[in-house]
């Protein structure tokens, strides 16, 4: 069982924070465990937490650092589905199949709390946010999918490193982070080569929307940036980002 959710920052960003219950509160008040969380687990750099049609029996918590789920097209390319970051839930996408459909690896050490479904279902149907937010994060994938269809580079990267800065900080949106993951697996996710991805953070960098050094990034116009986003900033030639 891991630590109370008011021991750590992100706990409290967690849907299931309410639920959780420390050792210490256990032995000091007779209460039973935490109603949702199974076990509390760590995970190095590289360490895999899930692979294709493994059956599925949890959805977990991410506590701290970054994981990646993918899948390997037959040609050995890469395609990341999502990144999950602090407070944010991962494994909902198994539970049409029964399996999961996805390699989950952690991009850094990573801390997660594992929750049985079936703890999660009796959750589920007494906790309205507990609804409200998992329709959310269903809606969002499907939205994710169709704007990377229809949209340019620039749009692409933009619209991520927007949401980025709310998604790592979500308490208090930050524009100056360090991302945490490689430019490679930002262009396997917004379906881009890594050379797109330099060249877009470039011409970004030479807009003066964005500071890069090394893998802090500052968004110095935040604004100008979700209207790249939109397709709607056009530079003083009228041209758009180019």
């Amino acid at each position: 069982m891991h630590s109370s959710a008011t021991s750590n920052p992100t706990c409290n960003l967690c849907l299931f924070a309410p639920f959780c219950t420390s050792e210490e509160e256990i032995l000091h008040t007779g209460r039973q465990a935490s109603l949702a969380v199974k076990q509390y687990r760590k995970l190095n750099r590289n360490e895999v937490l899930c692979l294709p049609n493994n059956k599925f029996q949890n959805l977990y918590a991410i506590q701290k650092g970054t994981l990646k789920t993918y899948q390997v097209e037959a040609d050995g390319r890469e395609l990341i589905r999502e990144f999950y970051f602090a407070g944010e839930i991962l494994g909902y996408e198994a539970i049409y199949t029964g399996h999961y459909p996805f390699s989950a690896v952690a991009i850094s050490e990573t801390l997660i709390c594992e929750i049985p479904y079936a703890n999660f279902l009796k959750l589920l149907h007494s906790k309205p946010a507990l609804q409200r937010r998992i329709l959310y994060l269903i809606s969002r994938q499907l939205n994710i999918g169709s704007y990377l269809v229809s949209t340019t580079a620039e749009q692409r990267l933009a619209a991520f490193l927007i949401e980025l800065a709310t998604r790592l900080h979500p308490a208090e949106t930050r524009y100056a982070f360090l991302l945490p993951m490689s430019r490679q697996d930002i262009g396997n996710y917004l379906r881009l080569s890594a050379e797109t991805i330099s060249r877009v953070f470039s011409r970004l960098q030479k807009n003066k929307m964005i500071l890069i050094d090394h893998k802090k990034i500052n968004l110095l116009q935040p604004d100008k940036l979700k209207q790249v986003a939109d397709g709607l900033w056009t530079s003083n030639k009228g041209n758009t980002v180019k």
